[in-house]
């Protein structure tokens, strides 16, 4: 990518720019295609003439603190405080795809997307190299308008001086003359040693604007003459609709239209109250559908499968059958994971107004194609005449990713002929959404003359999470059709990559002899990404069976982890790290603790968890010790955020939260059945930051995978069984 200086025509491109100042642009290798037919304006740094700075990302904001560390990487650069940046928004452009996706499948999975954890990995960068292309700009404008050599200036705060003759000017004043310049070819970067701002703890930048209400969430537009509108699935997955009877529904006043689409209806009202109140007393005949689909027949059918073969996936590793067949010590394990829902605390919420010429969406949107594919396929109108506002997520999880919560504001908009913003109950989305798949994971592992594992084999048993999007999409994506599986459902198994450009791959336990077989289960739910994906029923499923070798040759699980991670210098760092910071095999009194370790996304972590089981078989999680090494760090603070919300998150799903089908329909319907981790029930969460200068890992998903089998293996050590399936049941204490 080149950084280019954008005209003034481009100031009328987006709400966000002011007139005058200085403004550049990223341009890709494809931008000179997209740019001319592209009514948007890519992402962008603009300087006001009162030296403000203004940011158009390619990423969303969902939580995750991404808008403050790409802020931080432009005014490193400028010299500047994130109190200059006045305004940031996610921008959609053909041309601005996710490049570490890109990299990862060699360009054959280009998309505007928002996920993986990679976020800065894809774009810290670029930012840096765009704030450092406005400070030269700023400084040859300095120049010229003084006659003094560049190299003898110098920046302080929002100011140029020189050091001899006293002189000074604010950026500001030179912003709208600098945009006249052609940007640099060659900039310098700041090196990490030179770094004032990026690497040291940093209060977040929308921590205001969302304590004052001025940030903007999906329930937040409002448009002239806009309708609002909610959705009714039918109750039996896969059933089909044959029959609607809206004469209830015509009783509520505000009623307007029950439009059928495909297994849901969409109800128009001239209000949320009155759509979610119209949507209750519709009457909806259906015919097929599965069910007999229930908790008991996914169970069965996972281990039907697991007879299969499958394919072989990843890296494989010596020869397992025949290093198997002559271990005299040997066993087989087996874990599960059930199916869990993203239950994001902000509804799900769309707005379109389609006219004959146009569409537009508004909304939390974390891929920002989805909706330009949705336009044309309901509109008819081409990629150009379809734009797309992103406003702020109130969590994403994956959920937002998809296509589902799109679909129904473009088709009632045109259908109504004005604005539609259709918002879900909370029912619609529990029982109505997609989910992370169930998993079942199958160990074959022989043990030498130490007890030490020399033939590793796992089965992985589950659907695809990633298959659905070929719908979206229109076509499967790469890594199916090159591979042969979903590779994104054995992420934190052995030998896995895990969007590393580099190829490498995570979780490398020195194992001589490792198979992997991943068998896809066809189960009829929509399934979907989770924070994590498949990372969590792997990780849990690993860090169980080393727990369970460690017993067999009775050793600390520790000490066993460093051995099998020896070759590795920052595993052992982090193994010892929290050994110590953990105070690892000193419990308090009545206690236990359990250990798990991961370097998923390249994030090399360890968690103990320290426990205590009542007689009836309750677990109280009393502290989390978590340490990381994670790379360089833009901004340990939002580092610190992500982790502990990563753990909280992952503790509902081990300790609670559970999507069960019964007579082919979801049993949960919101948080009085689906039930999540309250402030009460969270523990002490003590986090140690291992300072890196190696590449940056992801973060975001990191923190989840882990706390499961930590609590596991605490519950092992204090009761003596085994856990084997999340989330733990008290009837598997027993």
């Amino acid at each position: 990518m080149k950084i280019v200086a954008l005209n003034r025509r481009d100031f009328l491109r987006s709400s966000a720019l002011v007139t005058g100042g200085l403004l550049l642009g990223f341009e890709s290798p494809v931008a000179a295609k997209v740019q001319s037919t592209s009514s948007q304006l890519g992402p962008f740094l603009q300087m006001t003439n009162e030296g403000k700075i203004r940011l158009g990302v390619p990423v969303v904001e969902m939580g995750q603190g991404v808008y403050t560390s790409l802020a931080m990487c432009v005014v490193e650069e400028l010299g500047l405080g994130l109190e200059d940046v006045e305004h940031i928004e996610t921008i959609h452009h053909p041309s601005f795809k996710n490049p570490v996706f890109s990299s990862f499948t060699n360009g054959s999975f280009s998309i505007q997307a928002t996920g993986g954890s990679c976020s800065m990995k894809g774009w810290a960068h670029e930012f840096q190299r765009i704030g450092a292309t406005a400070r030269e700009m700023l400084v040859n404008t300095a120049s010229k308008q003084w006659n003094l050599p560049p190299n003898q200036l110098r920046i302080e705060k929002s100011t140029i001086y020189h050091p001899v003759s006293g002189a000074q000017i604010e950026f500001g004043q030179l912003a709208t003359k600098a945009s006249t310049l052609s940007p640099p070819l060659k900039i310098s970067i700041k090196s990490p040693e030179q770094f004032n701002i990026l690497g040291n703890p940093t209060k977040r930048w929308d921590t205001s604007v969302k304590i004052n209400g001025k940030a903007t969430y999906g329930a937040d537009i409002k448009l002239p003459e806009m309708l609002y509108g909610t959705v009714r699935h039918v109750p039996i997955l896969g059933s089909k609709i044959i029959r609607v009877d809206d004469s209830k529904a015509k009783q509520v006043p505000g009623f307007l239209a029950a439009i059928p689409l495909a297994n849901q209806i969409i109800v128009v009202a001239d209000s949320t109250w009155s759509a979610f109140e119209s949507s209750k007393l519709m009457e909806i005949s259906t015919e097929g559908g599965f069910k007999e689909l229930d908790d008991s027949w996914i169970q069965n059918k996972l281990e039907k499968d697991s007879e299969q073969d499958g394919v072989i996936a990843g890296e494989q590793l010596g020869d397992f059958q025949v290093a198997f067949e002559k271990t005299q010590k040997k066993f087989e394990s087996e874990y599960s994971a059930s199916i869990q829902a993203h239950a994001c605390m902000e509804p799900l919420t769309a707005t379109a107004h389609v006219t004959a010429e146009k569409c537009e969406f508004w909304g939390p949107i974390q891929v920002q194609d989805v909706p330009v594919l949705v336009g044309m396929q309901v509109t008819g109108l081409p990629p150009e005449k379809i734009k797309v506002h992103t406003t702020y997520l109130g969590g994403g999880f994956g959920r937002k990713v998809e296509a589902d919560y799109i679909i129904p504001p473009v088709v009632a908009s045109k259908a109504m002929g004005r604005p539609v913003q259709i918002t879900w109950r909370r029912e619609a989305d529990t029982q109505g959404g997609f989910y992370r798949p169930p998993g079942l994971i199958k160990f074959k592992v022989g043990l030498d003359e130490n007890n030490l594992p020399n033939s590793f084999h796992a089965k992985v048993i589950t659907p695809s999470a990633t298959l659905h999007f070929a719908e979206v999409l229109g076509y499967f994506p790469p890594w199916i059709q090159e591979d042969g599986y979903d590779w994104t459902m054995l992420e934190g198994m052995l030998q896995q990559p895990s969007l590393n450009p580099d190829g490498s791959t995570n979780n490398q336990y020195k194992i001589p002899n490792v198979k992997i077989n991943y068998i896809p289960s066809e189960i009829p739910i929509t399934w979907g990404f989770w924070r994590g994906i498949g990372a969590g029923p792997n990780v849990f499923a690993i860090e169980s069976l080393i727990d369970e070798i460690a017993t067999i040759g009775k050793r600390d699980s520790l000490e066993l982890r460093k051995m099998l991670m020896s070759h590795n210098s920052r595993a052992v760092n982090v193994l010892d790290t929290v050994r110590e910071f953990g105070n690892w095999g000193n419990p308090s009194e009545g206690n236990f603790q359990g250990l798990s370790y991961s370097d998923y996304l390249n994030s090399i972590q360890a968690q103990i968890a320290e426990i205590s089981v009542s007689p009836r078989g309750k677990i109280k999680v009393h502290k989390v010790t978590c340490v990381i090494d994670c790379g360089s760090m833009q901004n340990p603070h939002i580092v610190l955020q992500q982790l502990r919300g990563a753990i909280i998150f992952g503790l509902t799903s081990t300790l609670m939260g559970e999507i069960n089908v019964k007579d082919g329909q979801i049993v949960q319907s919101n948080f009085d059945d689906y039930k999540m981790i309250r402030l009460k029930e969270t523990p002490e969460i003590n986090i140690h930051l291992i300072e890196s200068k190696e590449k940056s890992g992801g973060i975001g998903e990191a923190g989840t995978p882990l706390i499961g089998p930590a609590v596991a293996n605490a519950v092992f050590a204090a009761t003596g069984k085994r856990v084997r399936r999340l989330p733990i049941r008290k009837e598997d204490l027993a």
